[in-house]
């Protein structure tokens, strides 16, 4: 009786067996087909009944990061052919397609990381034929301009600034360098002209108004995913100011300089992308401490879609508080062109954004900004890009010693900015 049960056993554990195998022929039989017709949602829920009954193995994950990485959907590559590497650690060229996962989806800095960290054994032969970055610079160069509506008055006894049109022109390069490291230089020359009224020109005296300023940036890619950065965005002009008696006043030049200085950090995920940093600046002879962050979402891991929400709050030694909040949309229209779309509000004067790449060292507060990007890509070196805005702006009459305002006033502006960009490599 005993030796009969036993064979029951026996007889019913090599049923199981061979009908495990036969689910196993079968489901890898369908995965080969899958993937033979480029049907990537298939191979997928077959891969997830293969995985939820703990079967696993090489070709079933690289298999599915190929079709992934095929269909630009970079976070299950990259996890899939992690995997397979760890099935097959002479496969080459899953690692070499985890690279332009990184690449592809906009994270240079990780992609550098990623080809770093790769024996010469470990790489395929396109890979080995990569340099490593160096110094690979983007030089760009642009210009922005802007035409105002504005109310002059005949006679007006506090500061108030009346901007008619202004122009800047800018170039910069930036470049990746020891596989760690970023920098980023920008000079810019700001022109505007305007009327400013105030208690000792109370008829309004037209100026002319020309700035000089430079910004420079450091990123630090010291973890994968993770980047720190200081920036400094510094500003130089000459102030005319009126002094001495009634009828016998001069107008003397003061040479000035603002700044704005800060640290800041940021993680790249595949489908989350957030940052922060915190700055200080004088502005305008007062004191600013800011702190700014957004959040980057991208649906489906790739630059395709990818909507950004962000927001800026800072305190001033005079005037108090005041904020920025940001909504920005972008996506892909074809191979060689994007389309960003995006509004700022708030009652920010004096401010810096975007880690200190943007600076406004003005009274004037831009209240809402609507504003879309056209991206152009020519080729693999050169990028045109187009920005069309359109902004309500806030004026009010300021009293410049008790820091209050009166007197508001609206003012809509109009403008464009163009920037044309060169990749080396």
């Amino acid at each position: 009786m005993r030796i009969l049960l036993t064979i029951v056993f026996i007889l019913i554990a090599l049923s199981e067996n061979l009908s495990a195998q036969n689910d196993f022929f079968k489901l890898d039989k369908q995965i080969k087909d899958f993937y033979s017709k480029g049907d990537f949602k298939n191979l997928k829920k077959t891969a997830d009944i293969m995985l939820s009954q703990g079967i696993d193995y090489y070709y079933l994950r690289f298999r599915l990061g190929m079709l992934a990485y095929n269909k630009r959907l970079y976070s299950c590559a990259s996890n899939n052919l992690k995997k397979a590497v760890e099935f097959n650690s002479l496969d080459t060229i899953s690692r070499e397609c985890i690279y332009y996962c990184f690449l592809f989806s906009g994270r240079q800095a990780d992609a550098n990381l990623y080809l770093e960290s790769l024996y010469d054994d470990k790489k395929s032969n396109e890979i080995k034929s990569l340099e490593t970055p160096g110094f690979s610079p983007t030089v760009y160069a642009g210009s922005a301009f802007a035409v105002y509506n504005v109310t002059l008055y005949k006679i007006h006894k506090l500061y108030y600034e009346a901007i008619q049109n202004s122009l800047a022109i800018n170039a910069g390069i930036e470049s990746h360098f020891l596989n760690r490291f970023k920098g980023t230089v920008v000079y810019t020359s700001f022109h505007k002209n305007e009327t400013v009224y105030s208690a000792v020109d109370t008829l309004g005296r037209a100026i002319n108004f020309a700035q000089n300023q430079i910004y420079a940036k450091l990123d630090g890619y010291l973890f994968p995913g993770w980047t720190f950065s200081v920036f400094d965005h510094s500003a130089f002009y000459t102030d005319q100011v009126t002094q001495g008696p009634p009828f016998n006043r001069e107008t003397i030049n003061i040479a000035k300089a603002e700044y704005d200085f800060g640290v800041g950090v940021s993680k790249n995920g595949w489908k989350i992308r957030t940052g922060a940093n915190l700055s200080f600046s004088n502005f305008s002879n007062s004191n600013q401490i800011r702190s700014e962050a957004y959040l980057t979402y991208l649906p489906f891991s790739n630059l395709n879609l990818y909507l950004t929400t962000g927001g800026m709050y800072q305190t001033d030694n005079n005037w108090g508080g005041t904020y920025q909040i940001n909504e920005e949309i972008g996506f892909k229209v074809k191979k060689f062109l994007w389309i960003e779309a995006g509004v700022i509000n708030g009652n920010s004067f004096l401010y810096a954004r975007n880690q200190g790449s943007f600076m406004n060292n003005s009274f004037l507060i831009p209240a809402t900004t609507i504003y879309g990007n056209f991206i152009i890509l020519s080729g693999n070196h050169l990028i045109f890009t187009l920005t069309p805005f359109f902004t309500k702006n806030y004026i009010y009459s300021w009293n410049l010693n008790a820091y209050t305002r009166t007197d508001k006033l609206i003012s809509n502006s109009a403008g464009a900015n163009i920037k044309l960009t060169y990749k080396f490599k």
